[in-house]
């Protein structure tokens, strides 16, 4: 019940995050590792599924380097997976580097990225 509070907060957060994705395109960049590409984008729900592998392996308890959780979208044939990375330090905080690795439909098929994940107060947070 400790994390009750807590993923209450950071389970609030991703609607928010997954609304400007629709209606901000800066924030974007935000959630989704691969804006700016040339390739072919991921869409809402390839989003909201990365972004549901994210939080599922951030929230492990005992997460180690090389940990994963996978991610698919039936109706757009996309998938991927998600990659805990060393822990680092950010001004301060704990912080998870995370490797994507994607596959989308197309030409430019597969691609990755990473992003440095810092849990903050009101939950994880890229830094």
């Amino acid at each position: 019940m400790a994390c009750l509070g807590e993923c209450m907060i950071r389970h609030r957060v991703v609607p928010i995050l997954l609304l400007s994705v629709c209606l901000a395109g800066p924030a974007l960049a935000q959630i989704n590792p691969f804006r700016g590409s040339n390739r072919t984008p991921l869409n809402a729900d390839d989003i909201e599924a990365l972004t549901a592998a994210t939080n599922r392996l951030l929230d492990r308890p005992q997460l180690v380097a090389g940990g994963s959780e996978s991610w698919n979208n039936p109706k757009s044939g996309a998938s991927g997976t998600v990659t805990a990375g060393n822990p680092v330090k950010r001004q301060g905080l704990a912080c998870r580097t995370v490797r994507y690795q994607t596959t989308v439909p197309g030409p430019h098929a597969e691609r990755s990225a990473s992003l440095v994940w810092c849990k903050t107060k009101g939950g994880w947070k890229t830094g």
